[in-house]
């Protein structure tokens, strides 16, 4: 009964609802419509006391600067007159002082002697200012004869070039007027010059003298304002010259801000309007519905979805794990055949050495001079191959024969390591630096102390046989919080494209291969012991000039004990 209650009274209720909706709406349009009027009003005001304070305050600093101008071309004993100094001054100032037309010099008879720029006053030079159109030029002139100060003539048309206007200057010396200083400036540029593009792009700006306009910024439109239009009016003066200024919105029209009569048949079409946007509305609502439930099945779709693809990739993390663990595998299972392989061939290495041994201990006197020198190349190419393998197999043990790690102190590990080096150090005549309060660091201790020997050898081997001051150094610094250790030297240094190589096994740059010394393991020994300990390594270099190897160790703290 109730539904049919208001099927039966639908239009009343559409009435009143069209009724209430428009008296609402056309209150709300009032309010924001007179809102919106005084906010532009009060913006316009605020504009043209912009306009005001700009233009006065450009005119009176171009005054200041023509004074300056006098002031400056009478400051030297006796005055320098000449027209080099003239234009040097009014270039100087046309250049720093913007909305000039025109700097010029005039006679005391009345005669336009130089200009600047050129442009301006290629036609006027050498010429009298008495045949000028405007009487009040001419009266300028002789009012600023006699006043002895500014002088600023009524707006007139400038040379074909718009409406512009001129300030006399006369330039008193030892008591007598020497001329005039000109200065013409053009409506329009100056106004540019003056006024933010912005107000320029939002406001009809209209400037008149004596009710003669002589600046607006439209180039097309009605001259004449409109009838009930938003301005506002303002006075701009200087120097006894007032220009009355009217500034209207640009955008706006007088339309906008006048209250129209809503007749009925707007209220009855506003009312057809409203009925037609509720039955949209129920319509819209309908489908919204629908929507919504399609896109709740496609989230449940995409849901299902996205848990097959979750299911898919915690497969492929599960392989993935497998096939890293079978990588592992076969690194160890390669490791512990390279700790066999290089074990098996030690064993007739001693036999070949021994044999060398007994045959040159029962046969070496009867051989010959040249004999022995093989029987020596035999025996070190043996010994080279005995420290090959025992390096090999020094780098197969790393990672996987391990000691306890403790704390050590980094300043013993060095100084373990030096003495194994001193003889070689003193020999070649090593200056070794080792920074005070080294931190203490965390680690296998026959590990550590491989990485130190490794680096020093290094250091010592590749210093350079010409060096005539050979240095290490030996420190640790910080850097991001962390501690970096370092070994430094000054020796023969490695070519930045080699830097990655020399951590590979069995790669000797062409310079060590000179110096004819190791077996190319012994860095990429340091590289795996420093990784195992959860740190790396680095290095900086430049041939000729010596390198610096870095690295780090992983903490067993949240710091070093320094």
């Amino acid at each position: 009964m109730l539904t049919l209650s208001i099927f039966r009274f639908k239009r009343p209720l559409a009435l009143i609802l069209f009724m209430l909706f428009g008296v609402m709406t056309v209150a709300l349009w009032q309010n924001q419509n007179s809102h919106r009027r005084e906010l532009i009003l009060h913006n316009a005001e605020t504009a043209s006391d912009q306009i005001r304070i700009q233009v006065e305050g450009l005119m009176k600093a171009r005054m200041a600067s023509l004074k300056l101008l006098a002031e400056r071309w009478t400051e030297r004993t006796p005055p320098d007159f000449s027209k080099r100094r003239f234009l040097q001054f009014a270039e100087s100032l046309y250049t720093h002082y913007p909305g000039f037309f025109a700097i010029r010099w005039i006679d005391p008879d009345g005669i336009i002697r130089w200009g600047f720029p050129d442009k301006a006053n290629a036609d006027i030079i050498d010429k009298s200012v008495s045949p000028h159109a405007d009487p009040s030029y001419l009266q300028g002139i002789e009012k600023a004869r006699r006043e002895l100060d500014f002088v600023v003539t009524h707006c007139v048309e400038i040379l074909g070039e718009g409406i512009g206007f001129e300030i006399f200057l006369p330039l008193v010396h030892a008591g007598r007027v020497q001329g005039y200083l000109n200065g013409a400036f053009q409506v329009q540029e100056l106004m540019n010059t003056c006024l933010a593009t912005r107000i320029l792009e939002d406001f009809q700006i209209r400037i008149y003298e004596n009710e003669r306009l002589i600046y607006w910024n439209v180039k097309q439109g009605k001259i004449k304002p409109a009838e009930g239009r938003i301005h506002v009016l303002r006075e701009i003066s200087f120097y006894g010259k007032t220009w009355q200024l009217d500034l209207e919105p640009g955008e706006l029209t007088t339309a906008s801000y006048i209250s129209m009569p809503i007749s009925l048949f707007l209220f009855l079409i506003f009312g057809l309007l409203i009925s037609v946007f509720l039955s949209l509305i129920f319509y819209l609502l309908l489908h919204r519905m629908q929507m919504y439930w399609d896109a709740r099945n496609s989230a449940l779709y995409e849901i299902d979805e996205r848990k097959k693809v979750e299911e898919t990739l915690r497969e492929n993390e599960k392989r993935l794990q497998r096939l890293l663990e079978e990588l592992d595998a076969k690194n160890a299972e390669l490791e512990t055949f390279v700790y066999s392989v290089s074990h098996d061939l030690k064993t007739p290495l001693v036999t070949i050495n021994g044999f060398i041994g007994a045959l040159m201990e029962d046969f070496g006197d009867s051989l010959s001079e040249e004999g022995q020198k093989h029987f020596a190349y035999i025996n070190d190419a043996v010994g080279k191959m005995e420290i090959l393998i025992n390096e090999l197999m020094e780098l197969s043990r790393i990672g996987r024969v391990a000691e306890q790690k403790r704390e050590l102190s980094f300043a013993s590990i060095i100084e373990e390591s030096m003495a194994i080096f001193e003889h070689q150090i003193r020999e070649k005549n090593i200056a070794v630096t080792i920074e005070k309060n080294l931190p203490n660091i965390y680690g296998e201790r026959k590990r550590l102390l491989q990485i130190m020997e490794n680096l020093l050898s290094n250091a010592i081997k590749y210093i350079g046989k010409e060096n005539p001051a050979p240095r290490i150094k030996v420190g640790v610094q910080q850097q991001d919080g962390s501690c970096v250790f370092f070994i430094q030297d000054n020796g023969i240094g490695i070519d930045e494209r080699h830097f990655e190589k020399i951590f590979q096994v069995f790669q000797r740059l062409p310079d060590a291969k000179k110096v004819g010394e190791g077996t190319g393991i012994g860095l990429a020994i340091v590289k795996r012991i420093i990784e195992t300990h959860g740190g790396r390594i680095w290095l900086t270099s430049e041939p000729g000039k010596g390198s610096a190897f870095f690295f780090t160790l992983h903490r067993s703290e949240d710091y070093y004990d320094v």
